[in-house]
């Protein structure tokens, strides 16, 4: 029955993709096109902590490197528009444990998400333990309006929330705190449906397919403006739960305040109850932005997560659950506190720190970043993090983890982006 309904959603996509091309003018064509080239490298050093693990396999120090070319073409066709983009990854990680998978070659830190997808768009040239080539299709969508209505139908990015540096609402495709390439969402198979209400208002409903069409998503969505504040309210269903949330912001010179909150459908046969309320589980963050002057911002936030663990003994067993499992929820613990700095050094420099606080054993990780501009369409980014908390007196495969961050592997890259 899902493959069938699968089967069905792919048709349907694909044929109302055809109908409204064909259907368009083709008299007078715009194109417009580019391409990004960026390169992500990064290198580690194992925890002292773990010295039989890096004597075994003879290496205490490992690199990780992934090069990235995109491809990206928009074509107008009196009021619809057709977008595609075509993404080259290539990856190499020079550790001997890559084919156990113990670090990604796109370097995240806290993992990776993992977005809906209805087709697998992708190809592999190269899939060896430390080397990997794949190719994906990560745009492939129509834009047009009916009347009083906007339609978008294809791959296509999808995003809730605030697009701070840590939220909870943005659950269909969302990039991991601390996450250097952020540059372009990773494309879901959707419809959208936008029609505005009153001045500033706007109604969405949403679908985005899963290739096991019980995962799906099916989100309403509604954006305004109540005088200095941004509102956003979404509910629906995906990945076979129900949730509902809020996420807002605005400010009064000289502060910023933002925030999400999201109600989730508890599964028990997919998580543990860990805290919280028996139905539903609570994800929220609070965060304020102190702009010292228009160039140098300090901001601080609190996050609560039901999802967490508030005894620091199960953190081996959380990222078996769930949220972690389907790549929607990142962080382990219960309870955070986040520290952001952003300062202008020059005009063609720019210096980040953000760190994350573990409230549950006190660890910490700090991810200090400089950006320089080299050109109108090209940056690098020098990066590191460190991780501080308390560590493994040795490594046996029977220990427990005495923190979430005290024994990450501490490291450093850059990150450089074309544009042409």
């Amino acid at each position: 029955m899902n493959r069938d309904r699968a089967a069905i959603s792919r048709i349907s996509v694909l044929a109302f993709l055809l109908i409204i091309i064909a259907g368009s003018s083709v008299s007078a064509l715009e194109f417009d096109h580019g391409f990004a080239l960026r390169e992500n490298a990064l290198f580690m050093r194992w925890p002292e902590e773990i010295e039989p693990l890096y004597v075994y396999n003879g290496e205490q120090y490992f690199g990780i490197s992934e090069t990235r070319l995109r491809f990206w073409e928009t074509v107008h066709a009196g009021t619809v528009s057709f977008e595609a983009a075509l993404e080259t990854r290539a990856g190499f990680n020079s550790s001997k444990l890559a084919a156990r998978e113990m670090f990604s070659s796109d370097g995240s830190l806290l993992g990776s998400g993992k977005p809906l997808e209805l087709w697998d768009m992708s190809a592999e040239h190269v899939s060896e333990d430390n080397d990997s080539l794949i190719s994906r299709i990560d745009r492939l969508n129509a834009r047009f309006s009916l009347g009083s209505f906007d339609f978008d139908v294809g791959r296509q990015p999808f995003s809730m929330g605030t697009s701070h540096f840590v939220g909870v609402l943005d659950i269909v495709a969302p990039f991991a705190p601390g996450d250097l390439d952020a540059t372009y969402k990773p494309g879901v198979d959707a419809v959208r449906i936008r029609h505005g209400v009153g001045m500033t208002g706007e109604a969405e409903l949403v679908y985005v397919a899963a290739d096991d069409a019980d995962e799906s998503a099916y989100i309403g969505r509604y954006r305004t403006s109540l005088g200095m504040i941004d509102l956003e309210l979404a509910g629906g269903r995906f990945r076979e739960r129900y949730f509902g949330g809020a996420g807002w912001e605005g400010g009064r010179d000289p502060f910023g305040y933002w925030g999400e909150i999201a109600f989730f459908e508890r599964l028990e046969e997919r998580e543990q109850n860990r805290g919280g309320w028996s139905e539903s589980a609570v994800s929220t963050v609070i965060g304020l932005d102190y702009y010292i002057k228009p160039n140098f911002i300090v901001g601080g936030a609190y996050m609560h997560q039901d999802f967490g663990v508030r005894d620091v003994d199960d953190l081996e067993s959380i990222y078996f659950d769930a949220p972690f499992r389907e790549g929607w929820s990142f962080l382990g613990a219960s309870d955070y506190g986040l520290v952001t700095v952003s300062k202008e050094l020059h005009p063609l420099i720019q210096a980040d720190i953000a760190g994350i606080i573990n409230l549950i054993d006190s660890s910490t990780l700090w991810q200090p970043k400089l950006t320089i501009s080299t050109g109108d369409n090209t940056d690098v980014s020098v990066y590191g993090w460190v991780g501080m908390g308390e560590k493994n007196d040795s490594y046996t495969p029977l220990n427990t983890a005495k923190s979430e961050f005290g024994d990450m592997s501490d490291g450093g890259g850059f990150y450089m982006r074309v544009f042409f």
